[in-house]
């Protein structure tokens, strides 16, 4: 029997007996296909790993011209139901519950919402105008003939959301609904579409089919009173008799608010959302489900136990580690592979119309093969740097058979994942290190440190395969995107990179620069960093913002809310020249020019050259060579660690 004694206690919502209460929930992993083997994998691997109820996300209710063909199921199309059923089928293997989310997402070429009063930004920054009442009627509609579909794909149930920036709360929500008809006005007005999207779905489905709702109980993230309107909104859908569950959440809209939607490694607290849950809990006798960035089972158990929900939903830790609830479950903690909320793998692809996938788990869209088969031929591959692309690398060609040798010339391991896990907020980016160091060492490799890869060294391993792992390290010469020339004295003996900061412990004076052009979390961390100490920092950019690259995540916004009063900000500028006492620096529009006096360091985060000299010194030497991760081609914004991963499977598979 599990320690965890109330989160894997068996739990009914409806008719359903559910075997624990891990609530895995909708999350659009799009790019897997509708119906494929892929995508298929994706959902039985993780009722495999233990999930007890699932949710299949974001099928649509009505078409959505507007969002990229092939990334959601149509719950709509009957042409659809047999994708879902092989889903369904998929997670009913192996003990799982599933429903289907229906969610209506505004996407039409002829947007509509409940007024147009004001702005609705789901996918785009746009206006949509009033719907007319046939026009509501017809939705209402469309939800009942999705709801029937999930029933006739064997599916066990249907949320459907009213919170998260999805159309109907353009209805629930106070902020957007200024109708004047019987959809609009009062509470009760502005919740009657979903009581008449309830009745209309228990018409078309078996009294044994459970219907859950998606509430976000507390809008004060977009200004509204707090709790109170979420609670008085979850009555009215417990006295309607109509519904089995509760999901509630407490976050704004998204992609605008993204920060509060998804929380990231700077929001150091578990369970964000349980406040709110807590509070409707008390005031529902409906099973709640809550969550938010819930990361262990000791915190998920206690939520529980606490009477703070029935049931504890988790999304990036089992996209993280399908096996996640059965860990949990056997206490095999160290064994997860932890999310390390960069939201970069998964979210962020989507922003960009990319297949989403997972910053620490390479496998996603593999589920399906099963397990990593043995070599045909047993060999032994050398690798060169144990940074994230040289370790994973190293796990998948040992698990495939070979004799593994890796070597780091560095006395630790991880490369830039452990640079950035010194810095404020990023702590969480260790756990990819400890993950495939614990890996490692339970399959044998041979990992030696302080040992650089060298044309003799290597040669002297014999080795049949050689991987160049050896990374990138930040340009001496300041050189950008924005300032190709690079920065005059950038040479001097006062001017550092962020590798000989956090990683060489370069001895710095009180008076800070630190100049970044790679609109990332590095730049910012390090100014924060070194202002933690006592420093006086300086924080320079030629753009107008810091860590651009996030904003889709609103982790931009969350960086400068930490950063800027710690330190001096100058957006806009760059560096002119660097001597040995002043900087001076230039406005990018005016072209008006300052001087810094008395800077005993400037700290240059500009661009990452590959290190790439080893890779070109072995080709040609009649053993095969490949180079991976950011020695092939280094990112050093978002995505880096990312490809650097699945940069690391690709080798260790093709060896």
């Amino acid at each position: 029997m599990s320690k965890y004694t109330h989160m894997f206690s068996p739990l009914k919502i409806g008719a359903m007996e559910i075997k624990n209460r891990v609530f895995m929930s909708p999350h659009g992993m799009v790019g897997l296909g509708i119906g494929t083997d892929r995508q298929v994998g994706y959902f039985e691997a993780r009722a495999k790993g233990g999930a007890g109820l699932m949710v299949i996300a974001s099928c649509q209710v009505v078409p959505a011209p507007l969002v990229p063909p092939g990334w959601f199921i149509e719950a709509y199309n009957p042409d659809h139901i047999p994708a879902i059923r092989r889903i369904v089928d998929a997670a009913h293997k192996h003990g799982a519950k599933i429903a289907v989310q229906g969610v209506w997402m505004m996407a039409d070429v002829d947007q509509a919402q409940a007024s147009g009063i004001a702005p609705h930004t789901v996918l785009s920054d746009t206006q949509p105008r009033s719907m007319t009442t046939i026009e509501v009627e017809a939705l209402i509609e469309a939800h009942a003939v999705a709801a029937a579909h999930a029933q006739d794909a064997g599916a066990d149930g249907f949320e459907f959301p009213i919170n998260a920036g999805g159309g109907l709360q353009s209805f629930t929500s106070e902020f957007y609904n200024e109708r004047t008809d019987r959809f609009g006005g009062s509470l009760e007005n502005r919740m009657r579409i979903v009581v008449e999207i309830l009745a209309a779905i228990r018409q078309r489905v078996r009294p044994d089919f459970a219907i859950g709702i998606a509430v976000n109980a507390d809008e004060s993230t977009l200004g509204a009173r707090g709790i109170d309107d979420g609670i008085a909104q979850c009555k009215i859908l417990e006295d309607t008799g109509m519904v089995d569950w509760l999901r509630i959440t407490a976050r704004g809209q998204k992609p605008q608010m993204t920060q509060y939607h998804y929380p990231s490694s700077y929001v150091v607290k578990e369970g964000t959302h349980l406040d709110a849950a807590a509070a409707v809990k008390r005031a529902v006798k409906l099973p709640v489900i809550s969550g938010g960035r819930v990361l262990t089972p000791a915190f998920a158990d206690q939520a529980i136990a606490d009477n703070r929900c029935d049931m504890v939903f988790v999304a990036r830790s089992v996209i993280a580690d399908p096996e996640w609830p059965n860990k949990c479950r056997d206490d095999r903690t160290a064994e997860i592979r932890a999310c390390i909320g960069d939201l970069e793998g998964c979210f962020l692809r989507s922003c960009y119309g990319q297949p989403v996938g997972c910053t620490v788990n390479p496998d996603i869209g593999f589920e399906h093969e099963g397990d990593i088969l043995p070599a045909a031929v047993a060999k032994h591959v050398v690798i060169a740097g144990a940074g994230p692309a040289g370790m994973q690398a190293a796990m998948v060609a040992a698990k495939r058979g070979h004799t593994v040798t890796l070597l780091e010339k560095s006395d630790q391991l991880g490369g830039h994942v452990t640079l950035q896990a010194m810095l404020p907020g990023l702590s969480d980016r260790a756990d990819i290190i400890r993950w495939l160091k614990l890996q490692l060492d339970k399959l044998g490799v041979d990992i030696r440190m302080n040992t650089e890869a060298t044309i003799e060294s290597v040669a002297a391993l014999k080795a049949d395969a050689i991987l160049v792992a050896t990374g990138a390290r930040y340009s001496k010469t300041g050189s950008s995107k924005n300032q190709l020339p690079g920065v005059p004295g950038a040479g001097l003996d006062h001017v550092f990179t962020p590798e000989e900061v956090l990683l060489e412990h370069a001895r710095l004076g009180k008076r800070i620069i630190v100049y970044d052009n790679t609109a990332y979390e590095v730049g910012p961390g390090i100014a924060e960093y070194l202002a933690d100490q006592g420093k006086d920092v300086t924080f320079v950019t030629m753009d107008s913002a810091m860590a651009m690259s996030v904003t889709e995540l609103g982790l931009n916004k969350l960086i400068a809310r930490r950063v800027i009063p710690k330190v001096r900000f100058l957006p806009s500028t760059e560096i002119v020249e660097i001597d040995p006492a002043n900087v001076r620096l230039r406005d990018y529009f005016t072209g008006a020019e300052t001087i810094l006096e008395g800077i005993d360091n400037t700290i240059l985060i500009t661009s990452k050259p590959p290190q790439e000299s080893l890779f070109h010194a072995l080709v040609g030497s009649g053993t095969d060579v490949r180079i991976i991760g950011d020695a092939r081609e280094a990112r050093w914004s978002v995505f880096a660690t990312d490809e650097a991963i699945k940069d690391g499977r690709r080798a260790g598979m093709a060896v």
